[in-house]
């Protein structure tokens, strides 16, 4: 473990590498999801020329979320085992490399039309993601040091939504700009009639995501190797097939009550946003009348710029240290706006009061511009809210044990996630308003921070 005091500028050169691929590795994550997500969306709505309603769209993009969480939830085990067990940098590099075949099979699948194919890579994409991800926040420690973990993760927080933040806008205004050349070039009342159609007009954003999976591999080689402990042990299979492992870690992850009550507490907070991420675009269409994806993406992605402000307000309120007070005013300003968005985002009386303007040809009522500032609201609470929380939890860790405890972080979030989205994807089944899902989601976010806060007030 670093003994040294922290000293960002002594490191400043491999951190910022370090930077850059954790940008190239979301920034590509995010594109391919949002280009599928945003091929479900052109063939949702109500009439004869779409291909989904309001339920089955908010079914499939329910299904994507967690086709992307399942790896984390599989791999749990495996994924810790090899981040304590071997140098991160070279499970970094191994799991980019992998990142650049993977891309290479969505260039295929695009071309080709082959929407199934697209889906299901997704999951590949995520697989990728899963073993990469305790390595991957597990490395500031050994960068920075303890004291560094805060500063550290907010660093790492901010420059993975930034990527989020672009990925999400890009990716849907290139997405747009491919289909308005192609329906340019159409007769008129020409429409799509398949998700595979949509893919081979927008193909060539894959080489895009090829390119920059490159960029990350290469990065990796500028890695530098930390001298850290790390477990002899080897992984027992038919221990691991069992579930053997994953008890033992719940155990541990228990047996601190710091380290468990940060992660139930990051565990709500995820899973209430994928949640709010896979209702509002079939919110959005249905209620504000939404039709570019350009700006659907606008509106998703104003809670990334505010989480970069509260995760960077957490971090300079934390240079002297973990300030838990952070975590009660982020998870008070949760709360409130998880129940104002249904609120402000379904009235008539605001969503069909026009402020007399466009953007990218879509009407802005009263109730998008409250919705917007809402969500912008709940990002700043987010950043303040997972700062201090992810700090907690691997400044309570072992250092020889920080890889299994981040894992076991991914597998309790990941659980929340898919578990929430399993019932959302069940009541939408059964033709539940996505307005209800959404003030559904607010409760959960009351109840499961009220037992949070109760526990850490008790601790600190």
């Amino acid at each position: 473990m670093e003994k040294k005091s922290f000293n960002l500028q002594d490191r400043a050169g491999v951190f910022s590498i370090y930077l850059v691929i954790l940008f190239v590795n979301a920034f590509v994550d995010v594109s391919h999801k949002q280009i599928i997500i945003s091929t479900i969306y052109k063939l949702s709505g109500d009439g004869p020329q779409y291909l989904y309603n309001e339920s089955t769209q908010i079914i499939m993009t329910a299904a994507i979320s967690a086709m992307i969480l399942l790896p984390f939830i599989v791999l749990f085990t495996l994924s810790g085992y090899l981040s304590d067990r071997f140098a991160k940098p070279n499970i970094m590099r191994w799991s980019a490399f992998m990142a650049v075949l993977v891309t290479l099979g969505i260039v295929y699948a695009y071309y080709q039309g082959e929407f199934e194919l697209a889906f299901g890579l997704t999951f590949i994409l995520a697989t990728q993601s899963a073993i990469y991800s305790p390595a991957k926040y597990g490395y500031i420690k050994e960068c920075l040091g303890e004291k560094g973990l805060s500063i550290g993760n907010a660093f790492l927080m901010s420059i993975t939504l930034i990527s989020i933040l672009l990925a999400t806008a890009a990716s849907p205004i290139l997405f747009e700009s491919y289909l308005t050349t192609h329906l340019a070039q159409q007769p008129e009342g020409y429409f799509f009639t398949s998700p595979g159609e949509i893919l081979q007009v927008v193909a060539p954003l894959a080489w895009v995501l090829v390119g920059l999976s490159a960029v990350e591999f290469i990065s990796t080689f500028g890695l530098k190797f930390y001298a850290t402990k790390y477990k002899e042990t080897k992984l027992s299979v038919g221990k691991w097939l069992v579930g053997g492992y994953l008890r033992e870690h719940v155990r541990n992850m228990r047996a601190n009550q710091v380290t468990w009550y940060a992660i139930l507490g990051t565990a709500v907070f995820w899973s209430i946003s994928q949640n709010m991420l896979a209702v509002l675009p079939a919110h959005a269409k249905a209620n504000l009348h939404i039709e570019s994806v350009a700006l659907l993406s606008l509106l998703m992605a104003i809670s990334i710029v505010g989480i970069i402000i509260g995760s960077y307000a957490s971090s300079k309120n934390s240079q002297n240290g973990i300030k838990v007070n952070n975590v009660y005013y982020g998870a008070i300003i949760l709360i409130v706006c998880a129940a104002l968005i249904p609120t402000f985002s379904v009235p008539a009386f605001l969503t069909e009061t026009s402020l007399g303007f466009e953007l990218m040809g879509d009407v802005i009522s009263l109730g998008l511009v409250l919705t917007v500032l809402t969500i912008f609201v709940f990002g700043i609470g987010a950043g303040m809210l997972v700062v201090p929380l992810n700090a907690l939890i691997q400044s309570s860790a072992a250092p020889d044990n920080l890889g299994s405890v981040i894992a076991g972080k991914n597998w309790v979030q990941n659980i929340a996630m898919v578990g929430l989205l399993c019932i959302t994807g069940y009541v939408a089944y059964n033709n539940v308003n996505s307005e209800y899902i959404l003030y559904f989601n607010a409760v959960i976010a009351l109840v499961g921070f009220t037992v949070v806060l109760k526990k850490l007030k008790s601790i600190y």
